[in-house]
């Protein structure tokens, strides 16, 4: 994806007439009809798609639109939705916006408009979940996350490439409601019209307001038969159409990622592990239509890698807007977006900035993240925001926050229309069936997920995942009355969280804090006994805090009365991204694609063999908050075979199979002696 997607972009820009309707001051044109727009809306797009029609007793239904504008397609979707009782159980609906509007113009363009009084809801939710104006895909979840909204923002040639076909077989209608033809061409090119075709299941339909002839003949080139079909209030005509191609669309999708053939309805999965990412993985499932059981060894939901007392939610920043900084700054904004009030410690978080040199790298940072969410500061404000003495200033994330762990994991599987089965055991690897599914605690389910973090790596040792082990140690200390220490939480490298209370650690009118944390690799998670606390590690995070905000650590060290601490395990990845997506045999994925470092054309390659029905959610190191809700949604997607929220090349990134295609890429070695070719390694480390 091109560099430009991930440079900062300016909401649209508008004027507002005196009938209080929006006009596009880029494209001088009106954001919708002055004579009716709603039932305008209404005739060219739901009725031009016949969406009542064609979703009636569907499992699922998915819509395309090219230009988002007010969202009143959306609603009017979303109401009919809600309104039928044969209704599909769940609906996709993918919109692309170029210029998005501010989330105030929003609210005041559908307060103008709205006369039906059972849309004022759905508006008002739709403008409390609006995401702020940075490029990129954002989801947003709506009645239990069975309505759920992918805003493709950026440049409708950019971004719209980068939408995977669903494995379930493509989109099944399109509003193709961008300005007038005459005013912005580029959303009715020949291009988008090929794109449109790409992400179409055949019996596809669309429907527009436009009439424009070129619109018509770019239409049928794409493979659509195109009808004229009576227009709305004075237009005399609109066009509405069906996706029949000539012959089958040919697929781009590089074999080696290629998804899996999606689960059936009501399909039972066990998810084994009860973290941040088990949580969310069941929780995304039940919102499909499955039926999730979630297996945890301990009686109580996030004690071990998610147990932290209290836990820091802020974003990776990574300079040159690459896939690490795109992925992460699109995690985060989810996370913060779908974590309920209760969850939350406080708001705000000072990162230090160490010299001038770090200063002037975090003052590009910050311009990588939607406008606002991250915020260079000099040393005055910084002593006024946090308290804090930093000659160099620093970063303040004024969104991001401190979370309390257990919270979210508890939140993630309230917010479900179906309860998640739990079950306490420790599971051995599980076992496949010779009539398909797995076998799990002598139960057959028809897939598994591994969300097991470290642990998961024994769970299916074929797949030869490169998770790594490290533990951590975080030390919890009593704030006395009356404390000099700053309020907000501190990052420096380590971090120092606010005050809060937990009462597994002291009653609940004695404040709290934790400062940590140490990071040391473990060969595997049986390697010692980890969770027994370290002197050493409580004096290192001490340390670490003293190297760098002095004044506060004299502060806690004259206030503190360490109250204990925790040790837990981390799976990280060696490229610092996640793991979510099918599992597989490496040897046997070695062999159907042994000959990738020729670069032939994917076409040429056999589809994947996965380990049918077997996923995996893991590698999320200390970000599982900020990353699993999305991750979970991702995979979630792929199992039922609905479009995914990330973009392709992020999907990639993710992929479990990503580290084995890396290294069949490259040309295997020659034994220069007898001339043989010397294959990769059987680990997954060639390609780190």
């Amino acid at each position: 994806m091109s560099d430009h997607l991930t440079a900062p972009f300016s909401a649209a820009s508008i004027t507002w007439g005196d009938d209080g309707i929006p006009r596009s001051s880029t494209f001088d044109d009106v954001y919708f009809s002055l004579h009716d727009g709603w039932e305008e809306s209404r005739h060219a797009f739901l009725h031009g798609v016949q969406v009542v029609q064609r979703w009636a007793n569907q499992r699922q239904f998915t819509l395309g639109e090219t230009g988002f504008g007010t969202g009143r397609n959306f609603l009017l979707t979303w109401k009919a939705w809600r309104d039928d009782p044969q209704r599909p159980d769940s609906l996709d609906y993918l919109s692309v916006e170029g210029f998005p509007l501010a989330a105030s113009d929003l609210a005041q363009a559908l307060a103008n408009s709205i006369q039906d009084p059972a849309l004022r809801p759905l508006a008002e939710e739709l403008v409390a979940a609006w995401p702020a104006a940075h490029p990129g895909f954002h989801l947003r979840l709506f009645d239990q996350g069975r309505v759920r909204l992918v805003l493709l923002f950026g440049d409708v040639a950019e971004v719209l490439p980068q939408v995977a076909p669903p494995p379930a077989g493509g989109l099944d209608g399109w509003y193709l409601d961008g300005f007038a033809p005459s005013k912005n061409p580029d959303m009715w090119s020949p291009a988008l019209y090929q794109q449109i075709a790409r992400l179409s299941k055949p019996g596809a339909r669309f429907g527009t307001y436009a009439a424009a002839g070129h619109v018509r003949r770019g239409l049928t080139e794409a493979g659509f038969s195109v009808e004229r079909r009576p227009g709305h209030g004075h237009k005399r005509e609109c066009l509405a159409g069906v996706y029949q191609p000539a012959e089958p669309t040919l697929t781009t999708e590089k074999p080696w990622f290629r998804s899996p053939s999606p689960l059936p309805a009501g399909a039972k999965v066990a998810v084994i592990g009860g973290g941040v990412a088990g949580c969310a993985m069941a929780a995304a499932l039940s919102r499909r239509g499955l039926t999730p059981t979630l297996f945890e060894r301990h009686d109580a939901l996030a004690q071990e890698g998610s147990g932290n007392p209290c836990g820091l939610l802020k974003p990776r920043l990574t300079a040159d807007g690459g896939i690490h900084g795109r992925f992460y700054a699109q995690a985060t904004l989810f996370a913060q977006a779908q974590l309920p009030p209760e969850v939350w410690v406080s708001h705000g978080i000072f990162h230090l900035a160490r010299d001038a040199e770090e200063a002037a790298l975090q003052e590009r940072l910050a311009q990588t993240l939607a406008p606002g969410h991250a915020q260079p500061v000099d040393a005055t404000q910084a002593a006024e925001l946090a308290q804090v003495e930093a000659p160099f200033g620093g970063l303040w994330f004024p969104f991001a926050g401190a979370i309390r762990p257990q919270a979210v994991c508890a939140a993630l599987l309230a917010a479900v229309p179906t309860p998640v089965c739990r079950v306490t055991a420790s599971v051995a690897p599980p076992e496949p069936c010779a009539a398909g599914g797995w076998l799990v605690q002598g139960e057959q389910f028809d897939a598994v997920v591994l969300t097991a973090g470290a642990y998961s790596k024994a769970l299916y040792a074929p797949a030869e995942l490169p998770i790594f082990c490290n533990r951590g140690q975080i030390s919890v200390l009593a704030e006395q009355p009356k404390s000099a220490l700053p309020t907000p939480a501190l990052s420096f490298g380590g971090y120092l969280s606010p005050r809060f209370s937990d009462p597994a650690f002291a009653p609940s009118d004695q404040p709290l804090r934790v400062l940590g944390a140490t990071y040391r690799r473990l060969p595997s998670p049986e390697a010692e006994d980890w969770s027994q606390l370290s002197d050493a590690d409580h004096q290192a995070v001490a340390d670490d805090l003293a190297a760098h905000l002095p004044t506060v650590a004299q502060t806690l060290k004259a206030e503190q009365t360490r109250l204990g601490g925790r040790a837990a395990l981390r799976a990280t990845i060696a490229d610092h991204m996640p793991l979510a997506g099918p599992l597989f045999q490496a040897a046997r994925f070695r062999e159907d694609f042994a000959e990738l470092h020729h670069g032939r054309r994917p076409s040429s390659y056999p589809a994947a063999r996965w380990a049918e029905g077997l996923f995996i959610l893991g590698g999320l190191g200390s970000r599982g908050f900020q990353t699993a809700p999305l991750l979970a949604e991702h995979l979630a997607a792929i199992m039922v075979g609905t479009p995914s929220p990330l973009p392709q090349d992020l999907a990639e990134a993710v992929h479990p199979a990503r580290f084995l295609v890396r290294a069949l890429k490259k040309a295997p070695k020659r034994d220069q002696q007898k001339g043989k070719k010397i294959s990769p390694a059987p680990g997954l480390r060639t390609g780190d």
